[in-house]
């Protein structure tokens, strides 16, 4: 038997891509584990921020390969095309999640769509080798099974997580068939720091600006929660800058301020006031009320000055010492926490051989290549997913204009 379409992988792209099937095309889905949709059941906390209303930003890091995309599809039509399939919007501020809450709402239709528009998912099938015979796709299996079909679609994803089946394992197969491939590495990941009070502050989280510093210049800076663990930082702040750290990442720092909201004048006011008013106090009774308690200890040794120490002694330069303290926290960056704890990976097929508006190969006709396993990548926000869903649809109704000229 000869497939329309034969889809490797059958995680969020994929199960997207088959949803969309009304045309009733010869679909075939082959997943390697033993359920599809691992990994999309751990997105956004397993809540599912499956999409973003600034998607029309654009914040993906090569935005002329993405502009086609979501200047065609965009935000409104994946909001539509879930709400016809039941996933009905929950909004907190731009991220939107399911009405549910559940993860496992969005897998739970998708699923539902694909077994209603005929889609044949085969699980426990691990794709060895492929290869494309005059206008037809060969595809072996682990067992030795062959698998034929017009169109081949590859959505195996990344390597960002390997116990799910993302682990990049079908980049060597592609890179044979003369397809450039990005290295990948972990982004939206914690970072492992070089600091002697982390288990002191381990679980802390604050509100602040975070900046990513390399040799003394700001990279790039983001404001979110930031959490400090017993190996380093976490949290929204740092998923996000991770994006932006690339080679050797012990050249990189991150820098917490923690008044980002006051400038150094206003916070130099407010300490000035406090000294009046509270000088006749210790400095580890001066600082609460002021910043967290277990910052106090952290903050008194970078400033070299005992906990005993009597408030109204503080000179206006030992003010100034505290601001630049609290408003440029410095923690060396040692590396990330590696595949499995950062949610996506960066790196993937070039996107310089692809056809962004329909997301085929440029090398090999027939061939596509959706969702994460492109070198694309967007910030925390459903912006991935996103991505996921809008080169689901491009592929597809390509693919369904080719089956319709067979």
């Amino acid at each position: 038997m000869i497939y329309d379409a034969i889809v490797i992988g059958a995680g969020a792209a994929a199960l997207f891509f088959g949803a969309l099937n009304k045309d009733k095309l010869n679909i075939l889905m082959l997943e390697r584990n033993d359920r599809v949709g691992k990994k999309l059941l751990t997105t956004g906390n397993g809540r599912c921020n499956y999409t973003n209303t600034k998607l029309n930003e654009n914040p993906y890091n090569d935005k002329d390969f993405t502009l086609y995309m979501i200047e065609k599809y965009g935000y409104e039509a994946i909001k539509n095309k879930f709400q016809v399939m039941g996933i009905y919007p929950y909004m907190e501020e731009d991220r939107v999640y399911p009405m549910s809450l559940q993860a496992s709402s969005v897998l739970d239709v998708l699923r539902y769509e694909n077994e209603r528009n005929n889609v044949n998912i085969k699980i426990d099938v691990f794709v060895k080798s492929f290869h494309k015979d005059g206008d037809i796709f060969i595809i072996k299996d682990q067992n030795a099974n062959i698998y034929k079909s017009k169109s081949l679609v590859i959505a195996c994803g990344g390597a960002a997580m390997p116990k799910f089946g993302s682990d990049a394992n079908l980049f060597k197969q592609i890179k044979e068939l003369g397809i450039s491939v990005i290295d990948t590495k972990p982004a939206l990941v914690p970072y492992e720091c070089d600091y002697k009070y982390l288990k002191h502050l381990d679980g802390l989280r604050v509100k602040a600006k975070l900046s990513l510093k390399k040799a003394g210049k700001i990279i790039k800076d983001d404001v979110d929660d930031v959490l400090f663990t017993k190996y380093g930082l976490s949290g929204p702040t740092v998923f996000q800058l991770s994006r932006y750290i690339s080679g050797k990442e012990s050249a990189y720092k991150f820098s917490v301020d923690f008044f980002y909201t006051f400038n150094e004048d206003e916070l130099f006011s407010i300490l000035s006031d406090r000294k009046k008013d509270i000088g006749y106090k210790s400095l580890d009774d001066f600082f609460i009320g002021l910043i967290h308690k277990r910052l106090i200890i952290p903050v008194l040794d970078r400033l070299g000055l005992v906990k005993e120490t009597n408030a109204k002694k503080l000179s206006d330069k030992d003010l100034h010492k505290i601001i630049n303290i609290l408003k440029d926290f410095e923690l060396d960056i040692i590396k990330n926490k590696g595949y499995g704890i950062g949610q996506i990976s960066l790196g993937g097929v070039a996107t310089k051989e692809i056809n962004a508006k329909t997301m085929e190969s440029m090398k090999i006709n027939g061939l596509y290549f959706i969702g994460e396993v492109i070198d694309i990548d967007g910030p925390c926000g459903g912006y991935n997913l996103s991505f996921a869903w809008l080169s689901a649809m491009a592929a597809y109704d390509d693919i369904k204009l080719r089956c319709k000229a067979w």
